[in-house]
């Protein structure tokens, strides 16, 4: 669950660095399965942004109001056109 650092006033640093670490670490996973994401105060550009682009709109499973459910393959089971500069969608 991403729901912090705080990013709704300037000085706060907002959660981009959080997006981006679950979506390596879920993408390192080694087990079957997926990694269950769910990020809050997508409403936001930034958040939206940065969830489109690690999360991966296509694992996007539901979004109610400002809270997104993502489901995160490894990559080690994604098959078909990865490259080294798509690992993450």
């Amino acid at each position: 669950m991403i729901d912090a650092p705080r990013g709704y006033f300037a000085e706060a640093p907002g959660r981009m660095g959080a997006i981006f670490s679950a979506a390596v670490m879920a993408r390192a996973r080694k087990g079957s399965g997926v990694t269950h994401v769910f990020l809050h105060d997508v409403d936001r550009k930034v958040e939206k942004a940065f969830a489109e682009e690690f999360l991966c709109r296509k694992y996007l499973v539901k979004g109610v109001g400002r809270l997104w459910h993502f489901e995160i393959p490894p990559a080690s089971n994604v098959t078909g056109g990865q490259d080294e500069n798509s690992w993450f969608c």
